[in-house]
């Protein structure tokens, strides 16, 4: 697998971060993990076209996390010469299906409702087999039925929080991860419900096992503050700063 990053930020843009947007490679498939506002076009920076993609995961329905489905779907059924014909998954927390009618109306379905099959399934703590790899669930401390991902392919465990706070489950999700990339908006002195600091952050990678931890989501006074050293505290293992466009090995 093959992380990329394409949105390190939050709803606070900025020119440096992008809200949240990840592509994760499982072996010739490509999927989306979020995608807020510029998603796409940071996606297409690093060579990734939106119609490449195959399945879309949604962590919750803000819209940091959600609103470039609104240029994917048009975009597939509008554009000349890139009108999408291959059936699209679109996995998101309970409640996803009721939002993407809505989101639907709201645009008008003539607009985005889609001429190829879009399914889309509801996750909350569940585990799915696919043919040559896993995927489960957890629900997270944040929005309502806000759910991380945790991905097994191939011998290697991604694991992929969105947004929490700290919590039992974040810890499940992430046990003995290859690669863990976790939320870590704000700086300990600036501590925020239903986010995560670096010393908690370090707290969850010790306690989960990982080998290297990813840490993104960052509101602007994180990128004048060491986030680092409060995650050495806690945890001794490989530790990373996400940036937009940044490709990880997994």
């Amino acid at each position: 697998m093959e992380l990329i990053i394409v949105g390190s930020g939050t709803a606070a843009i900025q020119p440096r971060r992008g809200p949240s947007g990840y592509i994760l490679r499982n072996s010739a498939e490509i999927y989306l993990l979020d995608g807020g506002s510029g998603t796409l076009r940071r996606a297409a920076e690093v060579g990734i076209s939106y119609k490449e993609i195959g399945k879309i995961f949604y962590t919750h329905l803000h819209p940091d996390h959600t609103i470039d489905l609104v240029p994917f779907l048009f975009a597939t059924k509008h554009t000349p010469g890139f009108v999408r014909t291959e059936p699209l998954e679109i996995y998101g927390p309970v409640g996803f299906a009721e939002f993407y009618q809505k989101f639907t109306e709201l645009f008008s379905r003539r607009m985005l409702e889609a001429e190829y099959e879009i399914k889309i399934t509801e996750m909350g703590a569940r585990h799915l087999q696919f043919q040559n790899w896993q995927l489960r669930t957890e629900l997270m401390q944040h929005a309502h039925h806000a759910i991380g991902y945790r991905f097994e392919s191939a011998g290697k465990t991604f694991a992929y929080s969105g947004d929490t706070d700290f919590c039992e489950e974040v810890i499940h999700l992430a046990r003995n991860a290859d690669v863990l990339l976790l939320e870590c908006s704000f700086p300990d002195r600036m501590k925020v419900k239903g986010h995560l600091t670096p010393s908690e952050a370090g707290r969850i990678a010790a306690a989960a096992g990982v080998k290297k931890m990813v840490l993104t989501h960052f509101y602007p006074p994180c990128d004048e503050e060491d986030m680092i050293t409060p995650c050495r505290k806690y945890f001794d293992g490989e530790v990373m700063l996400a940036e937009d466009l940044m490709s990880i090995k997994i």
